[in-house]
């Protein structure tokens, strides 16, 4: 499902009414809400093992809200970046894809 939505986010051709549409917003929030659970969960688990105490109800709270903001609005900032990126490969769909996957997994992923 990763690489699908992946994919399907970073393709230029894409339309904005389309990275918003039914199917693929619901693989999104999927994604988001899978992503920010796992992050939440080693934030707690780290705390208690160096500290001896999960994180407080408030923290946890606002650790959420901003991932899941960082997250969401993360795919349309990618989606943008993926337009701009073949603009400047003058539209050729190969060097925008080598592009890409170098990035994701040089940089993206890794973060």
């Amino acid at each position: 499902m990763l690489t699908e939505i992946f994919l399907k986010t970073t393709a230029p051709g894409m339309k904005l009414s389309e990275l918003l549409s039914f199917p693929l917003i619901n693989q999104i929030l999927l994604s988001v809400i899978f992503h920010t659970i796992i992050y939440i969960a080693i934030l707690n688990i780290g705390s208690y093992t160096f500290f001896g105490k999960a994180l407080s109800k408030t923290i946890n709270i606002r650790l959420i809200v901003i991932l899941f903001l960082i997250m969401f609005f993360g795919y349309i900032a990618r989606w943008i970046h993926v337009k701009d990126v073949y603009k400047a490969y003058n539209y050729d769909m190969e060097k925008t894809r080598t592009h890409l996957d170098r990035l994701y997994i040089g940089w993206i992923f890794i973060a």
